[in-house]
Order: structure tokens, then C-alpha cells, then sequence
């Protein structure tokens, strides 16, 4: 990445909360691939307007800089670049060597569940906050991009990884808390193998509930048969 981009998210990142999105998070959270911008989530402040006047304000910092909305990427104005982030949820700059997408409303996210995020991500050597992979995998959702397919792949592989570890001493409100988030039979696997009743007990009613929805992985649990698959994360 270039050192002015760098430059302007790590100065953005001293005075105001700012996440970290899209490849370069994934890439921080440990996978080899490569990504040509960089996307970060700004504290959405009391409305859009303040969003985009604080911006507009920060961005007097870079000279030459120019701000883009969709559709299209046009061109914006201060005039109109609030009515467009509250549109669309989001602005690109240009000029800083490669595109920066910076969001006040990500994919699948309201502005409002930025607090929680933030308090589950944890702060990086340059003031970002890296969100958890699962916070991360919200952001690619339904969006029909195969690199975001394969990036969920991946931070979900990481979530199992996590949950195979602490499932099997983990108290019954931290099943309940883990369940809530993320759920599968793999989940469930490592969920049956906790010694406490209650934590056996409500790990079945979540099997039963998803065999009875057609999930045949489940099915094979529930009656002790081998499960007709074998999960192969993605490659790092």
C-alpha cells in the first residue's frame, strides 16, 4: 500500500475511531492474498451530515484529494456529500495512490452497531481496530463476489478454530453467548463434547432444529453416524 494512504488512515485513526474492512483486515487476520484499496469503517458521529463535515475537514490535511459517490463514482461536493453517504452508506477518495473506500454505514451493518463492533475488535499498532472475523464476515455478505466468498471461508475457519478450543470448558451462558453469534454442526461437535448436561442438553435442541430444517451434517449427529464429510479449510 502507499504511504500517503497509509499516512492519511493512520492520522484519521489517531483522533477519530476507525476500522479496519474488506481485504486489508482479512489480510491482517492471517490470509495470503493481495487486494489493490483499502476500506475502513468511520464512526458515524450523531448523523450524516457531521460524518461528512468532520471528513471534509480531516481531508483539507491531503491537498489534491477528491471525494466519489455511487453511482457511477461522481464526483461530490461538500454541498452534497452527506445526502450521498446517507444514501449509499459510503464515500471513495481519490489521490492517495490507490482507492479508499471510507464507510459510515457498512454492508449489512447500520451505523448504530459500530460501538459493538469496535468493542469486540481489538486496537493494531497503527490506532485502527481490527474487527473480529466474524463482524468481518457480516461485511460480505450476499454480495455475489467470489473473493468475498472465499474470504468468508476463511475468517469462518478461524471462528471454528476458536470455538473447538473453548467450547468443550465453556460455562452454559458462553455456549449460549458463542451459539448466538455463529451455529453449525461443527459448532455443535465440539459443543457435545463439554461435560456439563446443560450444555449437551441445549446443544441438541440446536441439532435437532437444524436437522429438522434439512441439514443432513446434523441429522448425522443426532444419530451418532459419521458425518458423510470432511471440512478442508481454506488455504493461508
Amino acid at each position: 500500500m502507499g504511504t500517503k494512504a497509509d499516512d492519511f488512515i493512520r492520522r484519521l485513526a489517531s483522533t477519530h475511531r476507525v476500522v479496519a474492512i474488506g481485504g486489508l483486515a482479512v489480510i491482517a487476520h492471517g490470509r495470503n492474498r493481495s487486494t489493490k484499496d483499502a476500506d475502513v469503517w468511520l464512526e458515524p458521529f450523531s448523523s450524516p451530515r457531521e460524518w461528512a463535515h468532520r471528513l471534509c475537514l480531516f481531508c483539507e490535511k491531503f491537498p489534491g484529494l477528491t471525494l466519489h459517490g455511487l453511482p457511477g463514482w461522481k464526483l461530490l461536493t461538500r454541498e452534497n456529500l452527506a445526502e450521498s453517504v446517507d444514501e449509499t452508506g459510503m464515500i471513495r477518495i481519490n489521490g492517495l495512490g490507490f482507492p479508499l473506500d471510507i464507510f459510515r454505514r457498512p454492508n449489512e451493518f447500520e451505523a448504530d452497531d459500530f460501538d459493538a463492533v469496535c468493542l469486540r475488535a481489538t486496537r493494531t499498532s497503527d490506532g485502527t481496530y481490527l474487527p473480529d472475523p466474524l463482524d468481518l464476515v457480516v461485511t460480505k455478505l450476499n454480495t455475489d463476489r467470489q473473493q468475498d466468498l472465499e474470504d468468508t471461508q476463511f475468517l469462518e475457519s478461524l471462528v471454528r478454530k476458536h470455538y473447538a478450543e473453548v467450547l468443550p470448558t465453556a460455562s452454559i451462558d458462553e455456549v449460549k453467548a458463542l451459539f448466538d453469534r455463529f451455529l453449525d454442526w461443527q459448532v455443535c461437535e465440539h459443543a457435545l463434547k463439554n461435560p456439563s448436561q446443560e450444555v449437551k442438553d441445549l446443544t441438541l435442541r440446536c441439532l435437532e432444529e437444524m436437522a429438522a430444517e434439512g441439514d443432513p451434517f446434523c441429522q448425522a449427529l443426532l444419530e451418532k453416524r459419521p458425518i458423510p464429510y470432511t471440512y478442508s479449510p481454506p488455504a493461508l
